[in-house]
């Protein structure tokens, strides 16, 4: 009976039915713990400023898209094709390797800011070469569970690919299945 003697010596209020337990608000050292808990912080305690390494692709932000296997930057050639470009230029960054994180009708899609055009597809074979932004541009970024994420794209109004390195080592190509995985470094 230690719970009755608790329930009789804890003070009730006049709305406080017998035999229901007494709670009480949280107190703002439980709640400064929380804030603690919940606020964004990196190795050695700095704040996160949204550039740490890999970041989460989100609409209105530029990132270098990296192949997590090689640290190769996804990279938009002279012909429009997507490639995987050099480990230089990832500390580079130049303007072909630099993507526009994208919304539209609740999907992501990736634009060239140097070129305007989007990362989409001619049939299999990966290209920014889209002036627009359609069903066919958008990107699912679904993260694995050994870190980094898949990307898909739309293959047909059923059925989604993934993007994935080509048997070439250079070329991004769209596959049912794949063991490519990619990481945004935010800019």
């Amino acid at each position: 009976m230690a719970l009755e003697a608790d329930q009789n010596s804890s003070p009730r209020n006049s709305s406080q039915e017998i035999g229901k337990p007494n709670f009480t608000p949280a107190t703002s050292t439980i709640e400064s713990n929380l804030a603690d808990l919940y606020s964004p912080t990196i190795a050695g305690g700095d704040a996160w400023d949204g550039h740490c390494f890999p970041a989460v692709p989100w609409p209105g932000n530029v990132y270098l898209i990296i192949e997590k296997a090689s640290g190769r930057p996804i990279v938009r050639d002279s012909n429009g094709r997507v490639v995987l470009g050099d480990t230089e230029e990832t500390s580079r960054m130049p303007a072909k390797s630099q993507w526009l994180c994208v919304e539209g009708n609740n999907h992501i899609g990736f634009q060239n800011p140097e070129t305007g055009c989007y990362i989409s597809h001619d049939g299999d074979y990966m290209h920014a070469a889209a002036p627009h932004f359609q069903d066919w541009e958008y990107v699912i970024a679904r993260p694995h569970p050994k870190g980094g994420y898949q990307l898909l794209g739309q293959y047909d109004l059923e059925k989604l690919k993934l993007y994935v390195v080509d048997k070439d080592g250079m070329g991004l190509v769209r596959r049912m299945h794949g063991i490519t995985l990619f990481e945004f470094k935010k800019l």
